[in-house]
């Protein structure tokens, strides 16, 4: 497929990150863009970045997706805009151990990482299936490829995207919709502030910029390719975990 046959693309998580990457080279390219975020300060600055590389259409909506009546609101809103490619770019973590994180911070995660995802899948690929053309791309994690102690939930969520994107891309593939599951690793994003808060990220090594993983994806989405991995860091953990070592091995030793 050729994204310069999309129109318009929907992206969540469009204030900061890869999500707001994804408006800047998807916009290049010729889309028209939904920017959807939490932060309307933020997303207001994408939509000033946008503007100033391209000529497209990009609108804003501020919403915040841990509560299903805000996803729900969104789609009638932008129900006049023929969305081709859909982009489900976020989500969260928090990092713990389990019985100490907040339950309903937990629930807010799964709200948002599972199901607002799985919503606005149904919802667009319903009309994408109609017009017999249309694409999504699901972000998940390296996490979501192995157990990870401490991030158990996160993990689980990513994990979860993972599996529904394959099952999901084999349904819809006989309808000329394409799905793409993309497992960034360690980023340059906010997403590490908010689920470390203050603790040191060294632990984590050097992170790939959000501008390489959303070149890589667009490449590996136009390529037909199902599953993608940034970086040969990412790729060689999630190879270790999927082919060489034994999930219950693994949990011990990221557990320490």
């Amino acid at each position: 497929m050729s994204l310069t046959d999309f129109k318009w693309a929907l992206i969540t998580g469009a204030s900061s990150g890869i999500g707001k990457e994804f408006a800047v080279q998807l916009s290049k390219k010729g889309l028209n863009i939904i920017a959807i975020g939490r932060n309307e300060e933020r997303l207001i600055q994408t939509v000033e970045t946008v503007k100033k590389s391209s000529n497209v259409e990009i609108i804003s909506y501020t919403a915040d997706l841990s509560r299903q009546e805000n996803v729900k609101s969104l789609v009638v809103d932008l129900s006049k805009y023929q969305v081709d490619l859909l982009i489900n770019n976020a989500g969260f973590g928090l990092y713990g151990e389990f019985t100490k994180l907040e339950l309903s911070e937990i629930e807010k995660m799964i709200e948002v990482n599972i199901k607002a995802l799985t919503s606005l899948s149904h919802i667009f690929s319903k009309e994408m299936i109609a017009r017999k053309f249309g694409g999504i791309i699901n972000i998940a994690s390296v996490a979501g490829h192995i157990p990870l102690p401490y991030f158990s939930a996160y993990a689980a969520t990513k994990a979860y995207v993972y599996n529904f994107s394959l099952g999901l891309w084999a349904e819809l593939r006989k309808y000329n919709v394409h799905v793409l599951c993309v497992s960034p690793g360690p980023t340059e994003t906010r997403f590490f502030e908010r689920a470390f808060k203050n603790q040191s990220l060294q632990k984590f090594g050097s992170r790939m910029k959000p501008d390489e993983v959303v070149a890589g994806t667009l490449k590996a989405f136009e390529k037909g390719s199902v599953v993608y991995t940034p970086g040969m860091k990412n790729k060689f953990i999630t190879f270790i975990g999927k082919k060489l070592l034994p999930d219950r091995f693994i949990a011990m030793v990221a557990g320490g």
